[in-house]
């Protein structure tokens, strides 16, 4: 029973598929085909090329097929040791990204919406930028721990800025998305300014790392940096991937959707912590990179439908191949220099957002 007297009467009310049209056949053999193309591409092609047999016969012979075709000393080791690594941690990251965008977009019902306005993304960059300026005294306290103080405070950072905006956002016992919003829009305003404080007592060298940091990048991508984020990061795809069916009904309205059984300010919680994970781990190991969250489930809603059961699967897919490939050309584009990846998905991303905000007004 509620305070206002009327109880929950999801026993009664027609089940979700009654409210929603059938789900249309998934799109998973196409994404996943564009996915192990962008894979196998990003794998082959690079400073050191690799031949598709050979590349194919190294990865046969990861699961004891032989056919015959090996690769040279130099590109096993660029392979495994360079590109492998990187690959898995893009699907990781770049899934992550897309996936959480989904599912605020569902929360806040909006398609302009992104993980970047609840300020996690300003919070990691505050607490990465915090942890390269103050680098010669992390590395008198924290000795060969060093190494993980950047990703370490950001990934704190985020976590930290996507906290206090939901609780700026939370008013009388309720979490009004709106207010969450406006807090998110205060919070990144904060974290800009301190970033641009700490800027000013940054050394050349920092600066350098501070900017290249901030757009966003794959380059740091190794076994060990993949082993640390898969926890954070998996954990945060499944939490957001079995909300599909709560999301939809979210969709009908938050009293339609209390009345169907939903804890709406749980579910609400819920969503929020899983993204700031989610976006907190990848920001901690790839940097900031933008509009994944925002340009990959927008435009697949505009494609699929807005049935959650098939778009944050679609999503997860579609934001692998899109960051995958991104990466692929920051790092072929220019070569032997490498782009920030972020600067691209942004150089793609700005033109889409344009697009959405007049169709939507429009509309």
């Amino acid at each position: 029973m509620s305070a206002s007297g009327i109880a929950p009467v999801s026993a009664t009310y027609p089940s979700r598929e009654q409210h929603l049209p059938p789900a249309a056949p998934r799109p998973w053999l196409l994404l996943t085909v564009l996915l192990l193309a962008v894979v196998l591409l990003s794998l082959a092609v690079g400073a050191v090329p690799v031949p598709p047999l050979a590349l194919a016969g190294s990865l046969l012979d990861l699961v004891g097929l032989d056919i015959g075709h090996q690769l040279e000393s130099v590109q096993q080791a660029v392979l495994m040791s360079i590109r492998l690594p990187r690959v898995v941690l893009g699907i990781m990251v770049g899934s992550v990204l897309a996936t959480c965008g989904a599912a605020l977009q569902a929360l806040f019902r909006n398609p302009l919406v992104e993980p970047g306005l609840l300020g996690t993304s300003s919070g990691a960059a505050l607490g990465a930028v915090t942890a390269i300026v103050m680098d010669v005294t992390l590395s008198a306290h924290l000795g060969s721990l060093r190494m993980l103080a950047v990703p370490g405070a950001a990934f704190l950072g985020a976590l930290g800025a996507t906290l206090l905006a939901q609780r700026l956002g939370a008013g009388g016992g309720r979490t009004e998305t709106a207010r969450i919003l406006l807090a998110g829009v205060a919070v990144s305003a904060g974290a800009a300014a301190g970033i641009g404080l700490l800027t000013q007592m940054a050394t050349d060298a920092q600066l350098r790392s501070i900017t290249f940091w901030s757009w966003g990048s794959l380059g740091g991508a190794s076994w060990d940096v993949v082993g640390a984020a898969t926890l954070p990061l998996l954990v945060a795809l499944a939490l957001l991937l079995r909300e599909a069916r709560t999301l939809n009904l979210l969709l009908l309205g938050e009293r339609e959707a209390w009345h169907l059984g939903v804890d709406v300010e749980r579910l609400k919680r819920r969503l929020i912590l899983a993204a700031a994970l989610g976006v907190g781990a990848a920001v901690s190991v790839s940097g900031v990179i933008g509009f994944v969250g925002l340009l990959v489930p927008a435009l697949l809603r505009l494609a699929l439908g807005p049935d959650h059961r098939r778009l944050l699967g679609a999503s997860a897919l579609l934001g692998a191949s899109l960051l995958v490939g991104a990466d692929l050309l920051a790092r072929t584009a220019a070569i032997p220099a490498e782009l920030p990846v972020g600067a691209l998905t942004s150089v793609l991303g700005v033109p889409v957002f344009i697009a959405l905000l007049a169709r939507k007004g429009a509309a």
